[in-house]
């Protein structure tokens, strides 16, 4: 994903379009993709077939190769600023643009036309597997680059300005329409480098400056439509040369262009965050990804010693009798993006650092939008784009961030004090994992955040659908509430008993003697007497699920090592030989994963894989299309995957006296039916929703004293979700808890009850923002490291006293309901009757795909209309020699000033070249000459490791 901003846009004066507006894009893209196609891709471009489904539209793109590209369009709320992003998945060969949902109707066909031109370098690159050129060549300024080439952003620029070229000639819209693409291509060439803007008089300043346009022009023609070309020869000239109605309209495009970059400018002045871009070198240069591995281990070593430090330091304030007063984070993973150099860390250093396996599931070219929100290269750490992005180089970018302030390499739970404070229980681990019997006690400052990352398993045969129990522990909790009632209704005995229940779940009493317990009690009756149908079918299922518990606790007994969770086998806590045929039932991307672990670990083993049809999204991950590939076919496949419904856990006797598993299943593609039968059994059917283990102790001291919790979701100004929050509320006080990263998605199912149906919003929400076309889910690495950051953004917008920087909602905002796209559009069309489309078209849309030209049926504001305003800042530049034509040297004509070029240049908007160079839009300084910075290195820690192995005698940090 990758997004690019108007300065209008970042301040808010773009205009506000209400929620009917998603349907009228969506619209206006279906009737409009045929001719921008057609422009951006030219002789390229064979056929756009067009459709729709679930409510989306999408285009089906054929090449003169006569390979396929899917393009999905969506309109959805974005990040302040930014018009469009693009999720490109060369996996699967389908890309998602989603454009901004305020975006005016009339710029939908020119944002389009740069997201194609980029989603398509992307997928040119790809299919040769080079990596991306990593400076743009079309930037303002005249320092050129040495790579001679252009980047994805570049052809991003060179297919809006084949849009506006065919536009300022097209025969079927008005002159004045014609007039104003005219000019907005000619404004574009100043932001683009490719017109000299110093005046000619000042011939120390222009020549140089008109080197570089030409050498521009000579890098970009191979990508330029016929038409661009013959705009660029007359426009691509000095002001003082242009026509004088070319020379008016650039000037006041410039005069707009000053007033928004002092917007803009402004807008970031108030942001004080920073961010640090890990994974680099001393240079600035993204590690080798032969140096990865090693780098790792070295900065898993610096966050022992920075640990170590901490705890010494926490250590010696509570022996002095000084109570440590800090920021506390709980959890890393992903979320470390918007970490605070000022709080104290404290992370087990889990799932990514344990990890068995190759690396995360997507490719570089799926989380390519690291780079915006991280700070990282994604690139630098594969061979090959469509790659899946190491594991070692994860491991570099969370241990990088983590050490940006103090850190305990432990786990924590909040508890309350005996004044009624928040504090937190720290356990520090040494590098052993052993956890530390003496707790260290913080005192909370302000709001802590719980990041602890995906919440457990559950285990086979809970019972589902709109009725279920998805643990144990929701099973206890919906019987305690039951016998609470009955404990108002003065019944004998439930009070007992649900004391007993709460005591016997806290001490970790087994499922078999919780259940037994209930079964021979006297209240089991009374338990579903009087209910409605529905609760009664609820609790009810609560017996189901202590059954199923009880036999996975049973089998786990009777098998210990070969009964085992999916975490257990993600967090490299198994020994894989413990059998030589595994069964995993869950076919989602959890059991896909663990499934490529024990084959990877074993190279004799068999996995067979039961569950539902395997989720649609798995296809268009890197991961299981290769699994599929590698394992299922040839003479010993060693994967199999069935469908059947997973039950509770199976078990028999096999005839070596050891207790084996079985599970029923059937082939889909013949029908066949067949039974596994396998030493090992691995649980991986989705995730359980309870509070975070963080949060659990301190739940239960507030009920204890009669206090209540309660929750919100959390989203910012731009109704982007950045998690969800809790209030503890006890003895008159009331303490704030805020959850991010992946377990934020999977809401406390005692706070936010299922009837609500705010996590099935969310989930929506979550598939509507990132569907499965493109490889990505809202948990995954990626999504939450932009969730992070953005929620970096708001939290110091918030304490910088914006009251609307954080907004807590009982739901998910309406603008992410998805619109009914089969109500007609109140877009109009001024166009007169289109010519004919110049690209073949399937007549497959229910909506006709013709070239028309969209206009509001609303006023726009004047800033929003203004003729070649630009909708991409400058960045800086690149360039590349080539034998193609070039304008010849521009005339002396009679000085004329160059107006508005004195006022300073704004942040650039996208700069690929450049990790992290989006993070202007966030407030976010990047430091130095666009270089990441070192790690902030506070007194009380060692140094951080270098990338490069010292030599003798040379210190780390010399």
């Amino acid at each position: 994903m990758d997004g690019w901003t108007d300065p209008r846009a970042a301040m808010g004066t773009l205009p506000q379009y209400p929620h009917a507006h998603q349907d009228e894009l969506v619209s206006a893209a279906g009737r409009g993709m045929a001719p921008v196609a057609a422009a951006v891709l030219g002789d390229g471009l064979v056929s756009v077939d067009a459709d729709r489904t679930d409510g989306r539209q999408f285009f089906v793109l054929t090449d003169s190769r006569g390979g396929t590209a899917t393009v999905w369009v969506d309109a959805v709320p974005l990040v302040r600023g930014t018009l469009a992003d693009t999720a490109t998945n060369t996996t699967s060969q389908h890309y998602v643009i989603r454009v901004s949902d305020r975006l005016p109707t009339r710029m939908l066909h020119r944002v389009l036309a740069r997201e194609l031109g980029e989603l398509m370098a992307v997928r040119e690159r790809a299919a040769e597997g080079l990596a991306p050129v990593r400076e743009d060549s079309l930037r303002e300024g005249t320092e050129l680059p040495s790579e001679q080439a252009l980047s994805v952003a570049d052809r991003g620029r060179v297919g809006e300005l084949n849009w506006l070229a065919a536009r300022s000639s097209a025969p079927d819209v008005s002159p004045e329409q014609q007039a104003q693409a005219r000019a907005e291509f000619s404004a574009l060439l100043d932001p683009y480098g490719m017109r000299p803007t110093a005046a000619m008089s000042d011939e120390e300043a222009f020549r140089p400056q008109e080197r570089a346009a030409r050498a521009r022009y000579r890098v970009a023609f191979g990508s330029l439509s016929t038409e661009a070309v013959g705009l660029l020869d007359t426009l691509a000239h000095p002001i003082e040369a242009l026509p004088p109605a070319d020379a008016t309209a650039l000037r006041a495009a410039r005069d707009a262009a000053v007033r928004a970059e002092r917007q803009v400018e402004a807008f970031i002045g108030r942001r004080e965050i920073t961010m640090p871009m890990p994974g680099y070198d001393q240079n600035g240069l993204p590690l080798p990804r032969d140096q990865l591995e090693p780098a790792a281990e070295r900065w898993a070593q610096y966050r022992e010693q920075v640990s170590e430090r901490t705890v010494g330091a926490l250590e010696g304030q509570l022996a002095a009798g000084q109570f440590p007063l800090r920021k506390v984070v709980i959890g890393g993973g992903a979320s470390l993006t918007g970490r605070d150099p000022e709080a104290l860390l404290v992370d087990a250093a889990g799932r990514w650092h344990l990890d068995p396996g190759n690396g995360i599931v997507q490719s570089a070219d799926q989380d390519r939008d690291l780079a915006q929100w991280m700070g990282v290269d994604p690139y630098a750490a594969v061979e090959d784009p469509r790659h899946r992005v190491s594991i070692h180089a994860v491991r570099v970018w969370e241990d990088q961030l983590a050490t940006q302030g103090d850190v305990v390499n432990g786990r924590a739970r909040l508890r309350l004090g005996l004044g009624g404070e928040l504090l937190a229980e720290i356990r520090p681990s040494g590098p052993d994992g052993q956890e530390s019997g003496t707790p260290l006690w913080v005192a909370c400052d302000g709001t802590p955040s719980i990041a602890t990352g995906l919440t457990p398993d559950a285990v086979p045969g809970m019972p589902r659908g709109a009725t279920g129990v998805e643990s144990r522990s929701e099973a206890v909790r919906l019987i305690g509430d039951r016998l609470r009632e009955l404990e108002g209704q003065a019944v004998p005995g439930a009070r007992e008993l649900r004391a007993w229940l709460t005591l016997a779940e806290r001490g970790g009493a087994d499922a078999r003697t919780v259940l037994g317990a209930l079964e021979s009690s006297a209240l089991k009756d009374a338990l579903m007497d009087g209910l409605d149908e529905e609760t009664g079918a609820r609790l009810d299922n609560c017996f189901t699920a202590l059954d199923s518990t009880g036999k996975w606790e049973t089998a786990r007994e009777a098998a210990p090592g070969r009964a085992l969770l999916g975490d257990e086998v993600a967090e490299n806590r198994f020994d894989p030989r413990a059998a030589q045929h595994w069964i995993i039932a869950g076919s989602g991307g959890t059991g896909v994963a663990n499934a490529e672990i024990i084959l990877r670990k074993n190279p004799d083993a068999y996995v067979t894989i039961i569950g539902n049809a395997p989720p649609d999204a798995l296809r268009h991950q890197v991961q299981y299309p290769e699994m599929l590939e590698r394992y299922t076919t040839g003479e010993n496949p060693r994967l199999t995957i069935g469908r059947t419904e997973v039950g509770a856990v199976e078990t028999y006797q096999h005839e070596n006296g050891e207790t084996w598993f079985q599970a029923d299943y059937v082939i889909e593609a013949t029908g066949e039916r067949r039974t596994a039968r396998a030493g090992g059994y691995v649980c991986s059917l989705g995730r359980t929703n309870p509070l975070p283990p963080a949060l659990q102790v301190l739940a239960d001291e507030v009920r204890d004293r009669g206090g209540e919790i309660s929750g919100d979701l959390q989203f910012d100004r731009d109704d982007q979700y950045i998690g969800y929050g809790l209030t503890f509320t006890v003895d008159g006080r009331e303490h704030r808890v805020d959850v991010d990263g992946a377990a934020s998605w999977q809401l406390p199912r005692e706070i936010f009850a299922p009837k609500t149906r705010v996590q099935a919003a969310l989930n929506e929400m979550g598939q509507r923002g990132l569907p499965s076309e493109t490889g990505n889910a809202a948990p995954g690495f990626s999504p939450i490291a932009r969730q992070s950051a953005l929620r970096a953004r708001a939290v110091a917008e918030a304490a910088a006293g914006d009251p609307d920087a954080v907004r807590r909602l009982p739901t998910v905002p309406e603008r992410w309901q998805r619109p009914d796209l089969t109500r007609p559009s109140t877009v109009t069309s001024t166009a007169p009757a289109p010519a004919p489309a110049p690209v073949a078209m399937a007549a497959t849309a229910p909506t006709t795909v013709t070239p028309a030209v969209e206009t509001e049926t609303e006023t726009e504001p004047e800033a929003a209309a203004a003729p070649g305003t630009q909708a991409d800042t400058p960045a800086e530049p690149t360039a590349q020699p080539t034998a193609h034509p070039t304008p010849e040297p521009t005339a002396q004509p009679a000085p004329e000033a160059s107006a508005g070029r004195g006022a300073p240049a704004a942040p650039a908007a996208h700069a690929p070249g450049i990790s992290g160079s989006h993070l202007w839009q966030m407030g976010v300084h990047r430091g130095g000459a666009g270089r990441p910075t070192a790690p902030d290195r506070q007194e009380q820690q060692p140094p951080p490791p270098g990338h490069e192995p010292p030599e003798p005698g040379v210190g780390l940090d010399d």
